[in-house]
């Protein structure tokens, strides 16, 4: 196990270090030193192979994005690292923790900032400390949930209250996730197949790059829905934003308003897509009539 001691660094066991292939090292040089003991790449690696992590001390912000993914960006094949090692954090760490994470382990004896990412906390087997694994990965795989969230049949419930971002990232299960209040940014991010249904609201992004399943938003979604979307179904009780469908390739997504960027467009809902906008959302016939469905 490496162990390293923390200053409030962000981005630390941050598989993608910080997007780097949009800066280019120039917020995060990933073979810079951590700690006077390893690089963050060597964090990284150690972690793909299985390793262990200790951190002492406070973490920042985006502590393990991404975590256990091979990602394409760096020529992988966007699958999860199955033996992805476990991070172990002696003390508090910030917002955005596990952001889009797949595999592997977080385990923090403090407090975890909000809006959290992908993670769900989960029955610890490490005397004080906490353990999250990402929610993709229990809706594949199920899990000893806590109260008040629970797994009931095939559909995971979260009734904690907690803002998450990237939920149900890469989720390929093609199981179900009841959200009891609102969502942060780029739910269902990569999603290929089963659902998302919100409660409240959601955070710009909603299905950016969703490729299969359906998100249904029982609220209002803010900017972006639908960015870069390639395949699946978005339906949204209210308005879904602006600059919606952006670089959209296929999928759809139904609102009662929104404002697409072209060659995206929209147009009243017609034939079997009212009886679908009805039971996505709980409306009458005639209110599904209201609706447009937006896509290219």
């Amino acid at each position: 196990m490496i162990e390293i001691d923390a200053g409030g660094e962000s981005c630390l066991c941050d598989f993608t270090f910080d997007f780097y292939w949009q800066h280019q090292g120039s917020r995060l040089d990933p073979e810079g030193v951590v700690s006077g003991a390893t690089t963050w790449r060597g964090l990284v690696e150690a972690l793909r192979r299985g390793e262990g992590v200790m951190i002492r001390g406070d973490v920042g912000g985006r502590l393990g994005s991404s975590l256990g993914v091979d990602l394409a960006s760096f020529g992988g094949t966007g699958a999860p690292i199955e033996a992805t090692g476990t991070i172990v954090v002696d003390g508090d760490v910030g917002p955005r923790m596990g952001i889009s994470m797949l595999r592997g382990s977080i385990y923090v004896s403090g407090s975890v900032g909000m809006p959290a990412g992908n993670v769900l906390e989960v029955e610890s087997d490490l005397t004080g400390y906490r353990r999250y694994l990402s929610i993709t990965e229990v809706l594949e795989r199920g899990g000893l949930v806590l109260d008040p969230n629970r797994i009931d049949g095939g559909e995971l419930v979260l009734e904690d209250g907690l803002l998450r971002e990237t939920l149900a990232a890469r989720s390929g299960s093609g199981r179900r996730l009841r959200v009891e209040g609102d969502a942060g940014m780029s739910a269902g991010i990569l999603m290929r197949s089963g659902s998302i249904e919100i409660k409240g609201d959601a955070g710009r992004n909603a299905g950016v790059l969703m490729k299969g399943g359906r998100i249904v938003i029982a609220g209002k979604a803010d900017d972006f829905t639908a960015a870069e979307m390639r395949g699946g179904e978005i339906f949204v009780a209210g308005d879904a934003g602006g600059f919606i469908c952006a670089k959209m390739t296929g999928g759809a997504v139904y609102a009662q308003k929104g404002k697409p960027i072209p060659p995206a467009r929209d147009r009243p809902v017609r034939g079997e897509e009212v009886a679908l906008v009805s039971k996505a959302l709980g409306v009458s016939s005639f209110s599904a009539m209201t609706y447009r469905r937006f896509g290219v």
